[in-house]
């Protein structure tokens, strides 16, 4: 229970890797604020696993490429709380986008979804993030930022731009807050994957020959809130497949 009495924002909390975080950090004792902005149940859902291992739980809605509502998440989260202590900035867009198919309409999109609202986020918690002894930001990246998939530029590029932030985050906000980022390969099939053949493609591309889990991003997400003197880090969870 080495987190009782720390308070975490889980943006995107409510289903897929979002919800395993914010059960670990439940598990761990910390209580759990689960962002969402269409998934209200699972939400919910995912706030009442949390509360039953003991720690309060809520649920709180916003359209993170909307700053008034990112301004108003932070303070209904300190309001009910008391306290913010560590976001985790998990909540992103993710689809192909072939090269044919592009325009300034979409890259604006993954760019906001994906990068501006990790700012808004970030901006907007440090306040209260500075008001606690060990303020910690932990951004959600991929591996595909150092090498870009050309079905999916702009979701790549958007990737590449949570890691220049959390760079800059980490110079610009210490001692106070530490701000790093966990990248990730695939720890998740997609909503929709295509069975064996999907997944044994994916194992070939890893050094590891397999598909991670979301306990192996747990456990990065973990560290960088754990470890207290590591800031501005940029953690592979990709079996490798980045170097290959």
């Amino acid at each position: 229970m080495e987190l009782k009495g720390k308070v975490a924002l889980i943006t995107g909390g409510a289903k897929r890797l979002g919800k395993a975080i914010a059960e670990a950090l439940a598990d761990r004792g910390a209580s759990i604020a689960v962002h969402y902005r269409t998934s209200a149940q699972e939400a919910e859902a995912t706030a009442g696993i949390a509360a039953e291992k003991g720690v309060r739980a809520f649920t709180v809605r916003a359209d993170l490429t909307v700053e008034d509502e990112v301004r108003e998440m932070m303070e209904t989260v300190h309001h009910k709380m008391g306290r913010l202590d560590i976001v985790v900035n998990n909540a992103a867009i993710f689809y192909r986008t072939p090269w044919e198919t592009l325009n300034g309409d979409v890259f604006r999109t993954f760019l906001e979804a994906n990068v501006t609202s990790v700012f808004l986020c970030s901006y907007y918690a440090t306040p209260y993030l500075k008001s606690t002894t060990d303020g910690v930001i932990v951004n959600i990246t991929d591996t595909s930022a150092l090498r870009p998939w050309t079905q999916f530029l702009p979701y790549c590029v958007s990737k590449a731009g949570v890691i220049s932030l959390t760079v800059g985050l980490a110079r610009l906000l210490a001692p106070e807050i530490r701000v790093n980022a966990v990248a990730l390969g695939t720890v998740l099939p997609p909503d929709a994957g295509d069975g064996d053949e999907w997944a044994e493609k994916m194992k070939s591309r890893t050094l590891l020959g397999r598909i991670g889990t979301p306990q192996d991003a747990v456990e990065a997400v973990l560290f960088c809130i754990r470890c207290s003197y590591v800031t501005g880090a940029i953690i592979p969870v990709d079996g490798g497949r980045w170097l290959k």
